[in-house]
Parts: C-alpha cells; structure tokens; sequence
C-alpha cells in the first residue's frame, strides 16, 4: 500500500501534532520533544501505509461513542437499525472516523475540519439522520487544545454523542516509566461484553484511578460514570506529565488497557473521555436519566472540549 502524502503537522517548541483530514480527521501522531532535542510519541503513530483511522494516534467518535447493542436503537417510537462494525455485532465508535473531513483552514499552529453527512449517501451513513461536525486543532508551546462540535442539521430532533478516543504510549523517553492514571469518578458500570446492564458502582478500580496508582495490568475495557474532567498521567522517570482537562459535558470516561496475546500488558493505555456511556442510546430509550445522550433541536449544536497540557512531574 502507498505511503500517505496528505498528513498536515503542527509544530511548536517541544510538540509536534501530525492530523490527517481524509481519515476521518483524525489524529497521525502526537510527539514530545525533551532538553537533549529528542522527539518521542505520547501517542501510538499510525502506520505510514494506513488508510484506517482504527491505527490513529487518536479518533474522534461521533455521532454516537463507543457501542450500540446489536447495531440497533430506537428513538422517538422507531427503532433505527445501523450497520454492525465489530466482530461482536455492535456499531461501534461512531462512523465519521471512517470519512473524509473538508479542511477549512488551518495556520502553522492550528488547523480546522468540517463534516457534513447531507450530500453522502445511505449506504455511506450509518446513522438514520443528518449532521454536521467541526474539529479544531490547536498546538501551544506547553499543550493542545482539541475543539470537537456536532450539529443537527436534520429537520427533526436526533440523539447524539461525542468523544476521543486516544491510544497514549505507557513509556515516554525512559523504559523505566511505569505510567500512572489519576482521575475521579462515580463508578464502574457493570457490563457484558462491554454493554452496560446495570448502574455504575463504586468498586477498587474507582479508588486506584482516584489515588494515582499505576495503571498495571488491569485488562480494563469499561466505562466509568461522573468522570470529573481531568485526567494526570505521569511518567516519571521521564519527567512528564500530562494534564488531559475536559468541558463538563464529556463526563463519562472508558478506559481500555489491552493486553497481548501472552497475557502481558500493550504498550498503549487508552483513556477516553465521551459525553454518553456505552450504548446510551438504547439506555435512553429504556427511560434511564444518566446516559448522556444529548438531544439536539434542528440547529442545536453540542460543543466539547479537550486540552492536554505538558509539565514535569516535579
């Protein structure tokens, strides 16, 4: 397969961000550039023969976050059936990723994409209404600010959600990084097959990501409720740190620490803040309050944002 030739870099001082509009907008890599002048990715890099924003650093999830049950939703008294995107049978992460984004314009620091689902067809959708979505990047000397917004632009109300889903490495400049998540939440949805099936509880994993500890070897594929907005990481044998900080509406979190096939961690830790849980939508339609679905009038737009910010440790 041929190399892509169409990525867009930001760079300034010690950050270097590679985006890609053709594939779905989404994020090629995030770089940290230390005192000796050495760069090292904060996220997974994406192949540079990869069409698929499934190998970015980073994609947006929209119009809906991570799954829906059995790739079908009811909504307004009419069940809507999508086109399964995983193995399991579930509409997975959205569909803009897989699209792509008109860039609208962009600076030597900054650069902006626009979605707009109406003039593409039924078989390319795999969402029963129309919309339209802007991204806006922004690189600083000490962080990023990323600006994800969706608007309705059907003649109806329509149920939405939004989020980011990236892929952060565990080891930074040093081997001896032992990568540690601080962040609050409510609780942890008890799920099967990553689907809720019950209310969110307080449980151990609720109280290491509150205390700071080390992510280890967890095998996390969850979702969280009443995420608090910021997120630390810290690599300390790096000296870095970074300050994820969010807009109160991304105010669920999942978090995914795979692992390889001799059971030992991956090398990436993904930590993803969304403004609905996992299969909110049918959540919604059952009567549930605390899905965070938002629903958009004709015109109405949901905005969200999310920056990183770098420091030291110390």
């Amino acid at each position: 397969m041929p190399h892509r030739h169409d990525d867009i870099i930001l760079e300034l001082d010690r950050l270097r961000l590679t985006l890609n509009p053709r594939v779905g907008a989404s994020v090629v890599s995030l770089m940290i550039r230390d005192d000796d002048q050495r760069w090292t990715p904060v996220f997974r890099t994406m192949p540079k023969d990869s069409d698929s924003a499934s190998d970015a650093g980073s994609f947006a999830m929209l119009p809906w976050t991570n799954r829906i049950k059995d790739a079908r939703f009811a909504f307004n008294g009419q069940t809507h059936t999508l086109r399964p995107n995983a193995s399991d049978s579930t509409a997975i992460h959205g569909f803009a990723r897989d699209l792509p984004w008109t860039i609208a314009d962009r600076s030597p620091i900054t650069a902006r994409f626009v979605f707009d689902s109406r003039p593409l067809s039924k078989d390319t959708i795999n969402y029963p209404f129309n919309f339209g979505a802007v991204v806006r990047f922004e690189i600083r000397p000490q962080g990023v600010e990323i600006d994800l917004s969706l608007t309705n632009l059907d003649d109806r109300p329509i149920p939405v959600g939004c989020g980011h889903h990236p892929y952060i490495h565990r080891h930074l400049f040093s081997d001896a990084d032992n990568l540690h998540v601080k962040l609050d939440v409510a609780g942890r949805y008890p799920t099967n097959g990553c689907i809720p099936i019950g209310e969110p509880e307080t449980d151990a994993i609720c109280t290491s990501l509150a205390n700071g500890d080390p992510i280890a070897n967890p095998g996390l594929d969850d979702v969280f409720s009443g995420f608090g907005g910021v997120a630390v990481f810290d690599w300390a044998a790096s000296n870095v740190r970074m300050t994820m900080r969010c807009t109160d509406n991304l105010n669920h979190v999942v978090i995914y620490t795979p692992r390889l096939d001799d059971g030992s961690a991956d090398e990436f830790v993904c930590v993803e803040p969304t403004t609905m849980v996992n299969d909110g939508f049918n959540r919604h339609a059952e009567g549930s309050t605390s899905t965070g679905v938002i629903i958009l009038n004709p015109n109405e737009t949901l905005r969200t944002r999310m920056t990183l910010a770098f420091s030291t440790c110390s």
